[in-house]
């Protein structure tokens, strides 16, 4: 495979562990916080600290891996007036010993957030070509980026999969639009509703965190997902049986790797290209479509895979596929499959990202088309 960009500006480098020093030969589940800020996750989850919170995930995966970490970057504060985060070069670190590293069998992003775009020219991603053992990467949003990069790699297994600190924010949303809560009638305000789906998802957050590596385990493991992409087809056609392999991710976090040395981890020819954001303006996903459009991807790609597309209003995905057909003209017979299983949002399902799968189409259901994504768990396994 040849490289994706040159050499980083560290070529050699130690796995900084803070206080959580691997300190044994066991095969390792990393986990990462190289996006936003953790430190609110540790309080959430009711740890004193950030070794507390491995020690919790070490105990849940059990002895077959070592869970490590850098307690450092997990407590690490965030501040929007002083450039976000100021551990670049820890951070860069980080990521580029777990990548390195075959010991590693799993890196795991906490979270995905924000400051993570501007430290890959820190990053040589060609470490995972020297690989001799595969490694499973797992995150989303901000990781959007890394995952696909890193996908272009045979050694590596990459599943855009949720932050499991996502998960509190995820429930709490989807408590507000699938539970009622019986005494918020009559409350027009809606502030017992909302502090209902909070103590909802709270109360569920600690099981539900941990649950998260019960999955990542299967998934090494060869065994697959508890969770499944599923969806419904809303133009083109599909067959199937349909060989699909997918890239993409967030869509605004994708786009700056149009025009530099690592376009090539996105190029959606012969691909589907998934797509999925959250927070951003009809006009903002607009723009960013164009851009897709002027970089040719959208008229390379053999299909859509559209998620979970909100802002603080609500559901946007109807404005997003308008948008969409307007850019492919009404000519395009692209397909389009929309899926509530992928994007900010809970649940969600791991998606393979570079890796061919097998689109199905149940036969018997009438109406609009529905999907389902089938995976070569066992093809995938890294141990």
């Amino acid at each position: 495979m040849a490289a994706l960009q040159g050499k980083a500006k560290h070529p050699t480098l130690l796995l900084a562990m803070g206080k959580r020093k691997a300190s044994d030969g066991r095969q390792r589940i990393h986990l990462l916080a190289v996006g936003g800020s953790c430190k609110r996750l540790v309080s959430a989850l009711g740890y004193a600290s950030a070794a507390g919170l491995i020690d919790a995930i070490q105990e849940r995966v059990g002895g077959a891996y070592r869970v490590t970490g850098e307690t450092r970057l997990i407590d690490a504060v965030e501040d929007e007036k002083k450039g976000g985060r100021r551990d670049d070069a820890l951070r860069a670190r980080d990521l580029q010993a777990a990548l390195g590293d075959d010991r590693v069998k799993a890196i795991v992003s906490l979270r995905g957030g924000s400051w993570l775009t501007r430290i890959l020219p820190r990053i040589d991603f060609d470490v995972l070509g020297r690989r001799k053992t595969p490694v499973a990467l797992f995150g989303f949003s901000e990781l959007t980026t890394v995952i696909n990069i890193a996908a272009a790699y045979p050694t590596t297994r990459c599943y855009y999969d949720l932050g499991p600190a996502f998960l509190r924010d995820g429930m709490a949303d989807y408590a507000r639009t699938n539970i009622v809560d019986p005494q918020s009638r009559g409350d027009s305000t809606g502030q017992r509703s909302r502090a209902f789906a909070l103590g909802w998802a709270a109360a569920q957050f600690g099981e539900k965190f941990l649950e998260f590596f019960d999955d990542v385990v299967a998934m090494l493991d060869g065994r697959g997902s508890s969770r499944s992409i599923t969806g419904r087809v809303v133009a083109g056609e599909v067959r199937d049986k349909q060989p699909i392999t997918v890239v993409g991710g967030t869509l605004t976090v994708m786009l700056p790797l149009i025009g530099t040395a690592y376009e090539r981890a996105i190029d959606t020819q012969g691909k589907w290209l998934a797509v999925e954001d959250v927070n951003e303006a009809p006009y903002r996903l607009d723009r960013a479509l164009a851009h897709l459009s002027l970089a040719g991807l959208l008229q390379r790609c053999e299909g859509f895979l559209i998620g979970d597309i909100h802002d603080e209003r609500g559901d946007l995905r109807a404005a997003f596929l308008e948008l969409l057909r307007r850019h492919l003209g009404p000519r395009s017979k692209k397909p389009i499959i929309v899926s509530n299983d992928f994007g900010h949002v809970w649940p969600q399902a791991p998606l393979p990202i570079g890796v061919p799968m097998t689109l199905r189409v149940p036969k018997g259901k009438k109406g609009v088309p529905s999907i389902r994504l089938e995976v070569p768990w066992k093809k995938l396994a890294v141990v």
